[in-house]
């Protein structure tokens, strides 16, 4: 993008007339800063805050005039209260962008333009960001192609769009009346401070921060981007004495000590509000003037001013000026003429008398508007009008821009505005209609939040409970795509308790599918789906009915049933292949892929995986992209590396169209991959990508599966001592998840709680835990506490549920935590309980690893495979090859788990003679007083087997026939 013309500045910015501009300085020179930053090549943002009049536009606009008239490309967006488009206040600006890009294409041909100004990024990319904005923002809704894509790709169109042109030429974007922005608006602000740090953007944004305007979103958002650098906070305090005498001064032409006696008169009246200064420094100074009054009768409030000068309107003339105030801020000439039902001439004349009586601003060139002076002043003429004027106006203007003005802009969103203000009138229907289209309009645009919004409005209107029932629907799937799915399935339950039949069914399917995604457990969802089922035909020709059975068996599945949940979802796979309805059998298999990542049944649910990506394939929805996780997570367990790297890409460019929840999927993805790479820098990055995202998907800052994933990246980095210090050993399995609890103290090597935690969990572990989506998890930490322990027992229990997922990797969710091969598990128990031949399971292990392309869980099996041989033979050259090999990828890498197990490894074999493990030192020593098995057991709190099998491991290593030779032993090397 090269030279353009930006755009003119705001006609409000450059009227004559306005009254100097004074004091701020502190806060001209902080914009005046920023800008010197951003020529020197980096972004910044200032945000300007204040109460209700308080100067924030006034010097925003004076500072960034200067700007212009010295070279600045200055482009401008406000936001409207009552009937703003989507995305405002960056559509003004965007289309500008566009509008350069777009001229320039012509002018110049796309690959001269890619080739000069889109160095940093994908000039592809970059086309197809243009061509995306050009296409929703400048294009009728019903010209549009339909939409192939989620918000997170508007947003990224925007960024690209932004850095392109700031490529260029460093650019002020003022964003005005923030306090007014919708949700969609605000989460594109966050995105685009966040995303332009490195560009030569100033960003200027206004807001109130006072109520009733002030946003609770917008406050959130300010206090989020307040963290980042680069970002800059103004609040305007109001006018000091001595500003206000130095305005007075500037207005009336007086000395400092005229104008202080005013000045204070007017900071009594005023509180120092520089809109209430500039309506009433006229009076008072001019009261000074005449005779000294210490006391002015002046107005105390803004709605007192106002009133005031209404009294010296005639009604007619009063009547056009609240015609003006009801159509907005901003006033076009034609349409206050249509609305008024006298003539042209009595409708100017009438805003002439308003303009001098310092209502209203006239234009000042043909073709301009009317303009308020303030936003609080045409609120004042608004409130002044009875409640049922008000209603009567709405309606007027709403019929005559539908019947006058079909192609006046936003004339959708004004519409749905006024008949929704009218409503009581008898308007209701024509509101729900305009509401509905504003809806679709920003569906359009990719403004999910808005959408979900005006259609819950409409709905809230209708009287017809069906039609209640599908404009909730239509919200809670808006919201769904907004990603904000704890709102998606608060409206969805709601339709599941009013609805119709079906609605209630389909209620029940979007309550179930906004809960799977943020890992919430299934039995609400089992419950609705129940009753919605119980509520239809059971019509296996019903595609409806069909797809709810595939919903229900994953909600079965999250509730810890899997083998029930399969054996629903194969019949309603058989039922959907029986309709020969394509998407109907992608629905079910969307469903089914998914129920389960235990062994049993893998290659069925890779296989349905995908087909469902074959199915999807052409239809370019998010359906793909669920398939490709699910492929990506089997790809894993299985150890297909192909697989794996080929569904990274894939679901990463899914997560660039469809954005939501599949940016936590990649989180994920990518912080898996880090992790088993030894990558642990950059599993750190994702980790904390991950941990954002979750919040937002599941609408609230609890713990949740990230602390897995913090749990996993801490332990392989060696980072858990930390947490040693607000250990107490005594922290209870119920008031915690107990498996990671036991994890936590075997890690940090705590026996005495390890053994009360394992033997809690041991008592409360049934065959049916299989069935979790944590079971693999439990598993492991078992594992490894029967290893910490040397309890041969509780190794030979965990290695028999173990067992089914030998030849595959372990995984906790989808890559929370990936442990590796199973087999490595397998091995390392074999190993302490002397039973089998390790060996071949480590070789298995090894191969799996490899094939993964996992270097982390190479050097754990490698380790693992160096401490079965020292258990054999202190003396293995072998194993001293095998932990050569482990050390050579872990030390590179800061495995800390690995080498600190290397380590141990190395100090046992070097003090232990034999090979004894720490357990097994303990036992020898007992031998040699002279103790039974069951003395053995008591003093070491194990079981009498277990104390059998040290002794029997003992005799092995040490090459001893009898307990009289390992007694000899222990005493021989000092263990006794």
């Amino acid at each position: 993008m090269g030279e353009w013309s930006a755009p003119a500045l705001p006609a409000g910015w450059t009227i004559s007339g306005q009254p100097p501009f004074v004091a701020r300085h502190d806060e001209v020179a902080a914009l005046e800063s920023a800008w010197a930053d951003v020529l020197a090549g980096a972004g910044r943002v200032v945000l300007v805050s204040g109460e209700p009049g308080s100067g924030k536009s006034r010097l925003v606009a004076e500072v960034c005039t200067k700007l212009h008239a010295a070279g600045a490309t200055v482009l401008f967006g406000a936001c409207a209260l009552e009937f703003g488009a989507p995305f405002e206040p960056f559509v003004d600006p965007l289309r500008a962008l566009v509008a350069a890009d777009r001229s320039e294409s012509d002018a110049t041909g796309r690959g001269e333009t890619d080739a000069t100004s889109r160095v940093e990024t994908d000039a592809t990319s970059r086309s197809e960001s243009f061509e995306l904005l050009d296409r929703v923002l400048t294009r009728s809704i019903h010209d549009a192609e339909a939409r192939v894509a989620g918000p997170d790709r508007m947003f990224d169109a925007v960024l690209d769009v932004l850095q392109s042109a700031t490529a260029a030429r460093p650019i002020v974007l003022v964003l005005d009346d923030l306090h007014w922005a919708g949700p969609a608006a605000v989460r594109l602000l966050v995105r685009v401070v966040v995303g332009m740090q490195a560009h030569r953007l100033l960003l200027v944004g206004t807001f109130r921060n006072a109520p009733p305007d002030r946003s609770g979103v917008l406050v959130d958002a300010v206090a989020s981007l307040n963290r980042l650098s680069g970002v800059e906070r103004i609040e305007l305090a109001p006018f000091t004495t001595e500003e206000i005498t130095e305005y007075v001064m500037a207005n009336a032409g007086l000395t400092p000590s005229g104008a202080r006696d005013s000045a204070e008169a007017l900071s009594e009246l005023t509180g120092g509000n520089a809109f209430l200064l500039r309506e009433m420094w006229r009076r008072v100074v001019e009261a000074e003037r005449r005779d000294g009054a210490r006391i002015i009768e002046l107005p105390d409030s803004v709605g007192d001013l106002v009133r005031s000068r209404l009294a010296t309107l005639e009604p007619a003339q009063r009547v056009v000026l609240e015609l003006a105030a009801v159509l907005g801020q901003e006033v076009e000439v034609n349409e206050l003429v249509a609305l008024d039902e006298a003539s042209a001439d009595h409708t100017l004349g009438a805003m002439d008398a308003a303009v001098r009586a310092g209502l209203i601003e006239s234009p000042r060139e043909p073709g301009d508007r009317y303009r308020f002076p303030h936003a609080i002043a045409r609120q004042a003429v608004i409130d002044a009008m009875s409640s049922g004027d008000l209603l009567r106006t709405h309606a007027h203007i709403a019929q005559t821009l539908e019947a006058d003005f079909p192609t006046t802009p936003e004339l959708i969103q004004r519409l749905a505005h006024h008949y929704s203000a009218a409503r009581a009138l008898g308007f209701g229907d024509r509101a729900i209609t305009y509401l509905i289209r504003a809806a679709e309009l920003s569906e359009h645009r990719y403004a999910s939040e808005d959408a979900g919004r005006m259609l819950q409005q409409a709905a809230a209107i209708s009287s017809d409970a069906g039609e209640r029932g599908e404009l909730l629907l239509r919200a809670a799937a808006d919201w769904d795509l907004a990603a904000d799915t704890a709102r998606a399935r608060l409206l969805y339950e709601e339709v599941a308790e009013t609805g119709d039949a079906r609605q209630r069914l389909r209620a029940a399917m979007g309550y179930e599918d906004a809960s799977w995604r943020p890992g919430l457990l299934g039995h609400r969802a089992r419950d609705l789906l129940s009753a919605g089922l119980a509520s239809v035909p059971e019509d296996p020709a019903d595609p409806l009915y069909v797809e709810a059975l595939g919903s229900f068996a994953r909600a079965t599945a999250f509730t810890g049933s899997v083998d029930e949940a399969e054996r629903i979802g194969d019949r309603a796979v058989e039922l959907a292949r029986a309709l020969d309805h394509p998407m109907t059998l992608a629905s079910v298999l969307r469903s089914t892929s998914t129920l389960t990542l235990r062994p049993r049944g893998i290659a069925k649910r890779q296989a349905r995986s995908r087909e469902l990506l074959e199915l999807t394939r052409s239809t370019d929805n998010e359906w793909m992209a669920a398939a490709t996780l699910h492929i990506f997570a089997n790809s894993y367990l299985l150890g297909e590396r192909a697989d794996l790297e080929a569904s990274a890409v894939a679901l990463t460019e899914m997560s660039r169209k469809w954005g939501g929840h599949w940016n936590y999927w990649v989180a994920c993805l990518r912080f898996g991959r880090a992790l088993i790479a030894g990558r642990l820098d950059d599993a750190a990055v994702a980790y904390r990508q991950a941990q954002r995202d979750e919040i937002a998907f599941r609408g609230d800052a609890t713990p949740g599966a990230n602390a897995v994933q913090e749990y996993m990246l801490r332990r392989e980095s060696g980072r858990l001592d930390p947490i040693r210090r607000v250990i107490t050993g005594e922290e209870s399995p119920v008031e915690h998840w107990a498996p990671g609890l036991l994890a936590l103290y075997t890690d940090l090597g705590l026996e005495t709680p390890t053994r009360r935690v394992l033997d809690w969990l041991l008592e409360r572990t049934e065959s049916s835990s299989a069935d979790s989506s944590v079971w693999s998890a439990r598993l492991v930490f078992l594992a490894e506490a029967a290893l910490l322990l040397g309890d041969a027992e509780v190794a030979r229990r965990v290695h028999a549920w173990l067992s089914e997922y030998a030849g595959l990797n372990l995984m906790a969710g989808i890559f929370l935590a990936p442990f590796g091969p199973a087999d490595c598990y397998l091995g390392e128990l074999e190993s302490l309980v002397g039973a089998g031949d390790p060996m071949p399971r480590f070789e298995s292990a090894l191969d799996l690893a490899e094939r993964t392309g996992a270097p982390l869980h190479v050097a754990r099996t490698l380790a693992a495979t160096a401490a079965h041989l020292r258990r054999v033979d202190p003396r293995s050259r072998e194993a001293t090859d095998y932990a050569a090999r482990a050390r050579a990828i872990a030390a590179p890498a800061g495995m800390a788990r690995v080498l600190r197990s290397l380590d141990s490894a190395d100090a046992t074999a070097a003090a232990a003679p034999g090979g004894l493990t720490s357990r097994e030192r303990e036992v020898i020593g007992l031998i040699a007083e002279g103790r039974s098995n069951r003395d053995i057991a008591a003093r070491l709190m194990i079981s009498e087997h277990t104390a059998a099998n040290h002794v029997r491991s003992i005799l092995t290593k040490i090459g001893a026939e009898n307990r009289t030779q390992a007694a000899m032993f222990a005493r021989e090397r000092g263990l006794a």
